[in-house]
């Protein structure tokens, strides 16, 4: 022990004495015990011990295959939903392809049909309007032969010089015409010839007498080689036939 002397301890505070850790005092000293402890303290003391593992609870094999086979059933079942919709989008999908081609080919077999008809009754319509064409040109023909046919007539009645034109062509043949050629007119044409041909009459030795079956504007020529037919009737049918038609005067 050294000689310094120790500060004196200080005296407890009244209301009875308190242990160093803030516990109440025993008399004579000691620790006191865990019964005299409050419950706050008894809580901080243990809070610093370990908590206990809960307890293993037993295992249920029954729950545990029940609930094994729920999950394989909620699998199974996702599974086959799974397959129905896909199954649905695949089959949609064939179908869809399979009716688009169907309708196309069905369109498109339409399509060539009406073509089809129509170019049939383009063809008719071409036919037609040809045959139509054709007789119609042919009426044009008519008319115009019909037309032509009254413009001489009128021209030979107005005009008996008209004559000259086919007696002048008749006389033109007159080497063809060997063996007293004859000039056969209408009586009344007789004087026409006369004043206008006489002089060419008398060169080529021709002869001239009249026919009333002859039509006035029309002559004929006979010779012991042959015969000219220059009457309007003949020379009427010449020109039509030329025009590919059957006209009569």
């Amino acid at each position: 022990m050294s000689s310094i002397d120790r500060p004196p301890r200080s005296a407890p505070p009244q209301g009875g004495s308190q242990h160093a850790w803030g516990g109440p005092a025993r008399a004579d000293g000691g620790v006191p015990s865990k019964e005299t402890l409050s419950a706050y303290q008894r809580w901080e003391m243990a809070s610093f011990d370990p908590a206990p593992p809960p307890p293993e609870e037993p295992i249920d094999d029954g729950a545990f295959e029940a609930e094994l086979q729920r999950l394989r059933d909620a699998a199974h079942a996702q599974g086959v939903a799974s397959g129905h919709v896909a199954g649905q989008a695949l089959g949609y999908q064939a179908g869809f392809d399979q009716g688009y081609a169907q309708g196309f080919e069905k369109g498109r077999a339409e399509a060539l049909a009406e073509a089809a008809k129509l170019a049939s009754l383009a063809q008719a319509f071409k036919s037609a309007l040809t045959g139509v064409e054709a007789h119609l040109a042919e009426n044009l023909v008519e008319l115009a032969l019909d037309i032509a046919q009254q413009a001489v007539r009128h021209h030979v009645t107005h005009d008996p010089a008209a004559l000259l034109d086919a007696a002048r062509e008749v006389l033109a043949a007159e080497p063809a015409l060997t063996g007293a050629p004859t000039l056969i007119v209408h009586p009344a044409d007789l004087p026409i010839i006369e004043a206008y041909l006489q002089e060419e009459l008398k060169r080529g030795g021709w002869h001239v007498r009249t026919d009333s079956t002859i039509e006035r504007g029309g002559c004929r020529a006979q010779a012991a080689s042959g015969e000219v037919d220059a009457t309007l009737k003949t020379r009427w049918e010449r020109v039509a036939a030329a025009l590919g038609k059957v006209n009569t005067w």
